[in-house]
Formats: C-alpha cells, sequence, structure tokens
C-alpha cells in the first residue's frame, strides 16, 4: 500500500493557470489526506552496459563499470524529496548486481557535487580505450532550466534563490563533460529533477530540450516542462526509480542499457496511466529518454551464435531480423502472444512500442518517407546502427541519418531533399530540435508545413528564439 504523499515541488516557469491547476490539485489532496508529492525531478538516465561492437562480446570485464549516485533529499521551504536516499541504496544493489562499482553521495553541497563529479570524470578517463566502459551518473533532487541550460541543485538550494544558478551543478557542462564522448562508449546520465524556467522571463531564448552527445545516454524521469512524482515517505522509492531498479534487478543479461531505459520509460507510463488517483494520472510524468551513437552495451554477455537454439530464441530472432516498422509490429506480437513471459519479452515489448511510434510517423501527413528510405546499403557501421535503431522508433537516430544526407558523409552523397524527408521522420517521432529546423527551413521556403513544426517545437519542449512565438510561414526568427 502506498504511502501518502504531499506537492512539494513547483514548475519554476509555470504560466499562471497552470498555477492555479496546481493549486486546486494541493488542496484536493490535503483535503483527502492523500498528499502526493510532486517535485520537479527529471530522471536522467543513460545506461548501456558491456559492449559489443564490431563483432565483439562484451559482457561485464572487472573494473570497466563505474557509478555516481547524488541523492539530494534535504531542501529548504518544505520542499525535501522523502524517497531520496532509498532511491540510493536500491539503485547502488541493484547496479552491484551487474558489477558496478558504485559511490553514493548524500545530500551534498555544490562543492561536494563538483568534486564527486570531477572524481568520476578521472575514473572514466582512466578506463581502457577498449569500448567496453561504462559510467553512470545518477542524480535524485531538484532541477531547473535557465537559458535552454538545465542545472541540477545540490541539497540546501532553493528553486527560488535569485542565486541558484551559481550555487547548482550544470547538466551540460559539467556532468556529461565527465563522460568521454566517444564511439563506441557508454556515459547515462539518469535525471530525477525538475526541468523548467526560473521565471516567466526566462522564456525568450531558452530552451529545456537537448540531446545526448556522442557515447552517452540521458535519460529523464520526465519530459520537458512536467513535474515528476514521488511518495513523500522516506520508505518508498520516486516512481521512476522504482521502475528502473525493478528492471535492473529482473530483466535478462542480454538485454542492452537503450533497452533497459526505454522498458523502464513503458513501465512507468504504465503505471502513471493505469493509477487509482486521479491526480497522478492528470499529472503522469512522461519519461524523456536522448541517445548519441553509443555502440551496443548490454547488461551482461551477448547470446552465443553456437549452440543449442530454443524456438523462443528463433521467434526472438525474427523480431531482430525484421525489415520494416510493420514487419517488426507484426513478429513483435507473435512473440508476445507466444512467450508473454519470455526472457526476451522487455526487449520484444520495446521492439513493438518503437514500431508502432514509427508506424505513427509514416502515416503523417508532414512525413514523406518511404519504405525504401530504410533499404540503403551502406558499409558505413554507424550508418547501418543508426538505420536499425530508426525502423524502431529511434527520434535521435532518425536526426543523425538526416544529418548524414544533408552532410553527404560517408558513403553517402548529399541529398538536401532525402535529409528533410528524415528531419520530418524525427520531428514526428518527437525531436523537438529536428521540428525547429524545419521550422526554419520551411519559413524560409514559404512552405505552410511550418506551421505546424514551429508549435510542435514548443510542445515538446523546444524553448527556441522569440520569433517562433507568431509560428507563421513568413515569420524568420
Amino acid at each position: 500500500m502506498r504511502a501518502p504523499a504531499s506537492i512539494h515541488g513547483r514548475s519554476l516557469r509555470a504560466s499562471p493557470s497552470r498555477r492555479r491547476f496546481l493549486a486546486r490539485a494541493a488542496g484536493i489532496l490535503l483535503s483527502s489526506q492523500i498528499g502526493l508529492a510532486t517535485r520537479c525531478a527529471v530522471a536522467a538516465g543513460e545506461a548501456d552496459a558491456a559492449a559489443q561492437t564490431g563483432g565483439r562480446d562484451a559482457g561485464h570485464t572487472p573494473g570497466h563499470r563505474i557509478a555516481l549516485l547524488i541523492c539530494c533529499g534535504s531542501y529548504p521551504d518544505g520542499k525535501s524529496i522523502q524517497p531520496a536516499r532509498k532511491n540510493g541504496r536500491d539503485l547502488e544493489a541493484a547496479l552491484r548486481l551487474h558489477g558496478f562499482d558504485v559511490q553514493v553521495e548524500n545530500d551534498v553541497d555544490r562543492a561536494r557535487f563538483a568534486a564527486a563529479v570531477d572524481r568520476f570524470g578521472k575514473r572514466m578517463g582512466g578506463l581502457p580505450d577498449d569500448g567496453r566502459g561504462i559510467g553512470i551518473v545518477y542524480f535524485c533532487g531538484h532541477g531547473m532550466q535557465y537559458e535552454g541550460r538545465n542545472y541540477l541543485l545540490p541539497s540546501g538550494v532553493a528553486s527560488d534563490d535569485p542565486k541558484a544558478k551559481e550555487k547548482s551543478v550544470n547538466l551540460q557542462d559539467e556532468v556529461l563533460a565527465a563522460f568521454p564522448q566517444r564511439y563506441p562508449g557508454l556515459g547515462v546520465a539518469v535525471i530525477d529533477a525538475c526541468r523548467d524556467g526560473i521565471s516567466e522571463d526566462e522564456k525568450t531564448g531558452a530552451f529545456n530540450y537537448s540531446t545526448a552527445p556522442t557515447g552517452c545516454i540521458v535519460a529523464f524521469s520526465a519530459s520537458a516542462g512536467q513535474v515528476s512524482l514521488s511518495p513523500s515517505d522516506p520508505n518508498q522509492n520516486s516512481f521512476y526509480t522504482r521502475e528502473l531498479v525493478h528492471v535492473l534487478t529482473n530483466v535478462d543479461q542480454e538485454i542492452s542499457f537503450a533497452d533497459i531505459f526505454e522498458f523502464t520509460r513503458l513501465r512507468v507510463a504504465r503505471t502513471m496511466s493505469n493509477h487509482s488517483l486521479a491526480i497522478i494520472r492528470k499529472l503522469a510524468q512522461r519519461p524523456h529518454i536522448t541517445t548519441g551513437r553509443t555502440g551496443v552495451f548490454r547488461l551482461g554477455k551477448a547470446r552465443a551464435t553456437s549452440g543449442p537454439r530454443t524456438a523462443e530464441d528463433d521467434a526472438f530472432e525474427a523480431v531482430l531480423a525484421a525489415p520494416t516498422p510493420a514487419d517488426i509490429k507484426k513478429a513483435a506480437e507473435s512473440f508476445l502472444r507466444s512467450y508473454p513471459e519470455g526472457r526476451y519479452e522487455p526487449q520484444t515489448r520495446v521492439a513493438l512500442a518503437g514500431a508502432e511510434d514509427a508506424l505513427r510517423a509514416l502515416s503523417s501527413r508532414f512525413v514523406r518517407l518511404s519504405l525504401s528510405a530504410f533499404r540503403v546499403s551502406s558499409s558505413d557501421e554507424r550508418f547501418a546502427e543508426d538505420m536499425r535503431k530508426a525502423l524502431r522508433g529511434d527520434k535521435d537516430a532518425a536526426a543523425r541519418i538526416a544529418d548524414s544526407y544533408r552532410l553527404g558523409s560517408g558513403d553517402l552523397a548529399a541529398n538536401p531533399a532525402r535529409s528533410e524527408q528524415w528531419l520530418r521522420y524525427s520531428g514526428l517521432l518527437g525531436n523537438a530540435i529536428a521540428c525547429y529546423q524545419l521550422y526554419r527551413q520551411l519559413a524560409q521556403k514559404g512552405d505552410p508545413d511550418a506551421e505546424f513544426f514551429g508549435p510542435e517545437a514548443v510542445r515538446l519542449g523546444y524553448q527556441p528564439p522569440k520569433g517562433l512565438c507568431g509560428s507563421r510561414k513568413s515569420d524568420v526568427c
């Protein structure tokens, strides 16, 4: 039975209507003694383990897996996050099961926060450059966005402190910079904290949607502008971390780290949509994941290619080998009917969800990408990896393919028209930056589709320059 909760966070850049809504929600919860704790928490998580790149098996190697868990629960003005320390304890235990050397820091100030990240970065830099090293930084606490940059608040820092930015740690410039950002390689940032603006005045020129650099995965517990929920009980986990711990503890060793976070996202969405409390269903957070080129990193060893195979192995192989989103959907549904609790069930559910996202995007009138676009042969290993991911609804992979056609990289000839087609596909999959790039391109050409992609970029959490506010095709900002 879940403990009572209380709304203890607020949007740092909430509109008047949103503030009124949250106030009413708080009143409802307090009067019914439910007390739902809404803290602005975004869970950023990038974790991919034991790499298999270029045909190499990369099961876990001693000393190649490190994690830093920073759990900040003590904040002023009644905004403390009760589950923070339990989140750290439970996630530490789950990661140690898979060979991670884990350091936990509780309730740190800015100096201790920065020092811990610096030590972690030096350890990451000291790992062998063999495509097997994995590093995870997890943050539970409050956060904010200022001029398009995400900041993590150490303990004791109030979000409305005029010097909150100076007292905080920058996600992009400090935390992600601790990872080598190379291919193949894996650095994972998992962020359970709020990402929203400091004030109404900071909308102009700001954005809170970002993409992961090369070699990184960033997993946020909530999408841009959302609140992230947790019970006000020190003996329970936050919603997102509870599901992440469950997945790490129960999934098959062959799963990739990218699929771990995608499966966690699906579980959080299901928990929220089916919750008994209407207010939780109303405020349901949608975890957001962004991935750079990483290679394939698995929790354990990849499946042996020799030896006896089962019917379940063959059914899962059909999911992996399916050449189009429709074929992936068909193979995944067949697998789940036959093996609803099979060893590959998490990966198959991720593949199915991605294929359904891809099919929805491809059916949009704003996407002009035929299936032949997915059948391009290339000797570029990274392009082939992105194509496989794009088939399964990966918005970041689709954007990288658009860049490849724009630049004519590898063995591809430059093709601006094909680049725009892939950018449209990426945008409809949920890439806010792709939507904004399209808005700019299409507005300059006088294409009326600009009036769709401009507002869509804002809806997805990108805070572009002031000119987008009008979202007119004639408005070049």
